[in-house]
């Protein structure tokens, strides 16, 4: 989840330093270009002559790539060890680029050291500060990993802004304080429209209908099990919450769990009998009140900042997750991580994932388990999950907080430089609406191609936003994710983001209606 501690730097969002790289560079000004059926060759590196690189604590050159020979000239960026914010910047000589007719740039980065990298890129209009007049995207990348990189035009960290999209002026291509210098490559920069996600089209297909998440609407309860220790971030479980989930109308619970915190740091492993006790009365109480529940590992940070240490031991939890809950009704779910980010790339995840699943698959061959991309579970990192072909009891997980200016406005663990004002209001402007069906566009369109159930696992408000805001969003997000047929678990129940009160024990009606609606907004 994007719960208590951990907020601090999600990609999507935050400040010109949590940028990204987008390359774009295209062939030609002047009248706007003809959208193909596919996508357009943008730069072609061949021609030296097409593009003026300007360079600030980094260096930008165009040379035959010896590392993909197939591919004959690429961009090498390498950049100072020291800088903050190294950048080459990629202007074209012609006069400004014209992507007219175009939704997205994609370009092929690789990873040439043998150390993790971020790259981070703003698609710039005439005057753009790294806040406004740009696009922005993001990809990370393990030792000597390749990935591709999409940016949305006319998006800045999923929220519309505008963009210009005749007068693209230059791309610049930066790392956020990266303490090392890199050394990477940017090939293959194409533009391309968005394929679109016809939902009467899906709802005719049966295998789109077959493939609807079971998990129906449900309600993290979060800020409990996941804290290092129950109750310290101020929600201690109780039988009422899920006496009155069920009552209020929802299907499922999810719940983040912290074995982490619980557990031996040597072979093997041993999770506390008292902790798994716990977790056992939790099973008891979503079975008793006939409650689907999505069991998770939660905030397991050293998985994230140092995989290859806790590779084994990430193995060990679930060898034993796995085996104490083997006879527990279906309507127990595993979730193997919560939003894998940082270190743990998309080529390490897509590996231990793999790994993962071989352990519960030993004593749970059939049960449904939840697992999602990188990038802390980004609906534009679907594209880099790779999931073994043969296991269809999978169910596949994304988290959604867009626009995240208004979603996480004054955020009290933000720092200062990152946490968005508050005052923000989401009123489901025209803009506003197109942002997050796009949004879901791209997550059903993915689970349809893949014919995988999708499961928005996280959403939700901040209370520092207004109520009315924080309904209309929840009302509009909830119902929409409903319509391509994607579960749903509101992040969460009683803290923050709740939507419910638990010192006037109630709900916050505007929510619990958006969340469980009586009608359609």
């Amino acid at each position: 989840m994007i719960s208590s501690l951990r907020r601090s730097l999600h990609p999507d969002i935050v400040s010109l330093g949590r940028l990204i790289l987008v390359l774009i560079a295209i062939q030609s000004r002047g009248a706007a270009a003809e959208p193909s059926a596919g996508s357009l060759t943008l730069v072609d590196f061949e021609n030296a002559d097409a593009v003026r690189l300007v360079d600030n604590q980094a260096s930008g050159s165009l040379k035959e790539s010896i590392h993909r020979p197939e591919t004959g000239v690429v961009l090498e960026v390498v950049t100072e060890a020291t800088a903050d914010y190294p950048s080459v910047r990629i202007e074209p000589t012609a006069g400004p680029w014209n992507l007219s007719g175009y939704e997205n740039v994609t370009a092929t980065v690789q990873n040439l050291d043998d150390a993790p990298l971020r790259v981070l890129l703003c698609v710039n209009n005439p005057g753009a500060d790294g806040l406004h007049g740009c696009s922005v995207a993001s990809l990370a990348l393990g030792p000597q990993e390749s990935g591709v990189l999409t940016v949305w035009l006319g998006l800045w960290h999923g929220e519309a802004r505008p963009l210009d999209l005749a007068q693209i002026t230059s791309l610049e291509v930066l790392l956020d304080k990266p303490g090392r210098g890199h050394r990477f490559l940017i090939d293959d920069i194409q533009a391309a429209r968005r394929e679109t996600f016809d939902l009467a089209k899906a709802l005719a297909d049966p295998d789109f209908l077959r493939n609807a998440s079971p998990l129906g609407r449900g309600i993290n309860l979060g800020n409990a099990l996941e804290a290092p220790n129950e109750g310290e971030w101020g929600v201690t479980l109780e039988e009422a919450y899920f006496r009155e989930i069920k009552a209020a109308g929802f299907d499922s619970i999810r719940l983040p769990v912290r074995w982490s915190a619980h557990a031996a740091g040597a072979a093997p492993y041993t999770i506390e009998s008292q902790f798994f006790a716990r977790v056992d009365w939790a099973l008891d109480q979503a079975e008793k009140y006939a409650l689907q529940i999505v069991l998770n590992v939660h905030h397991y940070e050293e998985m994230d900042s140092r995989p290859d240490e806790h590779w084994a031991r990430f193995l060990g939890l679930w060898t034993q997750i796995a085996e104490r809950y083997q006879t527990r009704p279906a309507g127990v779910k595993f979730e193997l991580l919560n939003e894998p980010h940082d270190q743990l790339t998309a080529g390490k995840w897509n590996e231990l994932l793999r790994e993962a699943l071989a352990v519960v698959r030993k004593t749970n061959p059939t049960r449904t388990v939840v697992v999602g991309p990188t990038a802390w579970n980004s609906i534009d990192e679907l594209k880099s999950l790779d999931l073994p072909a043969d296991d269809r009891n999978l169910v596949v997980t994304v988290h959604y907080y867009n626009p995240f200016e208004f979603t996480h406005q004054a955020a009290p663990w933000l720092d200062a430089a990152s946490r968005p004002p508050a005052g923000r209001k989401w009123t489901g402007t025209d803009a506003e609406r197109a942002a997050v069906t796009r949004d879901l566009d791209t997550a059903a369109l993915w689970g349809l191609k893949n014919r995988r159930p999708i499961y928005l696992g996280e959403f939700g408000v901040l209370d520092t936003a207004d109520l009315a805001s924080r309904a209309a969003w929840t009302k509009f997000v909830a119902h929409e994710a409903a319509r391509r047929r994607l579960g749903t678990a509101y992040w969460e129940f009683c803290s923050g983001f709740g939507a419910y009160d638990p010192v006037a024990r109630r709900w916050l009606e505007p929510l619990r209606n958006a969340l469980v609606p009586t009608q359609a907004p």
